[in-house]
């Protein structure tokens, strides 16, 4: 199989409602999509830049420009030889590499005529994903979760880390609301300090909270050691594990129980396999998430996850807060998230000329 030709194309997606974490707002995605052309068949896969992997939508698209010339003409037989040639082609620029990545997987999946997850070696075509709700006033909580619940997920992931009080009380008032058989998650994407972090595990013990994910600051392996020995709470990294040296510093240092996979912190479908690699020597069972992302990357994602027996949990919902997702395919139905049978990832697109 031949690259023959690389189109990148930035869009910015509204979301229904802001999104509010620990550290910030968005009323906007801003997605790169990519596709890749080899012979009659196209692979697609995007980039979701933020923060955490350290890129914004003009450093991913220069960087695409790059690895596009790069690649142009390359033969390959296999993933990894890609992936290789994109790191000597850039530094960094995680998200740009998964785009890339995600396109040749697809069209490798494609030629085998599987869906991905099953040229991956999975079984399953399905999985429970969580639904976020992020940082709101405690009544408008409520009526995210009840509604969400409503529509018939299982699993909440709430976001946290503001002020702990209050945090305590909205994810208690979820709680009461929804009832004991839902499963509860928080994510505080480190707006906590380790004090503070540690007073909510201990006022939120009796929630019956599944995990507490990234309560500090990604610099804090200290203040995350104590709260991974002391927090009634289990403790899970996600800021703080982007390379598969990360996450042997956690296990090192005792600074989890659990970690946070995603395809665009990572640079992709084979370097996350690499990270999980490590993840599950070090015994740390993993999650799979998502940044703000349209459901080609969430199916990608999900159809890694179906292949990846060391993923307990799913966090792949950021495509139900888009108004308007040019890529289509992916089936939510009963609290699961169904992968598309198709060659490939299986999913539609649909992006403006």
């Amino acid at each position: 199989m031949r690259i023959d030709l690389m189109e990148i194309l930035p869009v910015t997606l509204q979301r229904k409602e802001p999104f509010a974490i620990a550290r910030g707002s968005s009323d906007i995605a801003e997605i790169i999509f990519v596709a890749v052309h080899s012979g009659r068949r196209t692979g697609h896969g995007c980039a979701a830049p933020s923060e955490v992997t350290r890129e914004n939508i003009h450093s991913v698209t220069n960087a695409l420009q790059f690895i596009a010339r790069a690649l142009s003409g390359v033969e390959f037989e296999r993933p990894g030889s890609i992936v290789d040639r994109m790191d000597r082609a850039t530094q960094g620029s995680p998200s740009a590499k998964a785009a890339v990545d995600m396109a040749i997987y697809d069209l490798l999946a494609q030629a085998a005529g599987l869906p991905l997850y099953a040229y991956l070696g999975g079984r399953l075509d399905r999985l429970p994903t969580d639904m976020t709700i992020g940082i709101m006033d405690k009544d408008a909580a409520v009526a995210r979760a009840q509604h969400w619940v409503a529509m018939g997920f299982r699993a909440l992931k709430i976001k946290v880390g503001r002020d702990w009080r209050s945090d305590v009380k909205r994810v208690k008032a979820v709680r009461e609301a929804v009832g004991p058989d839902i499963e509860l998650r928080v994510d505080g994407n480190e707006g906590y300090s380790w004090a503070d972090a540690l007073s909510f595990a201990r006022h939120a013990e009796r929630l019956n909270i599944a995990f507490f994910e990234q309560p500090v600051a990604v610099g804090d392996w200290e203040g995350m050691r104590a709260l991974t020995e002391s927090s009634p709470i289990p403790i899970m990294a996600d800021e703080m594990a982007v390379t598969a040296d990360d996450v042997k510093k956690l296990r090192w240092s005792n600074a989890t129980r659990m970690v946070n996979l995603k395809l665009m912190k990572h640079g992709g479908i084979a370097r996350t396999i690499e990270v999980n690699t490590i993840c599950e020597s070090a015994g740390y069972p993993a999650m799979m998430g998502c940044n703000g992302e349209p459901q080609l990357s969430i199916a990608a994602a999900l159809h890694l996850a179906l292949a990846t027996r060391n993923v307990r949990w799913l966090d792949l919902d950021s495509h139900f807060n888009l108004q308007s997702d040019p890529t289509t395919g992916l089936r939510f139905d009963g609290g699961m998230l169904l992968a598309p049978n198709r060659p490939g990832i299986g999913i539609d697109v649909t992006l403006p000329t």
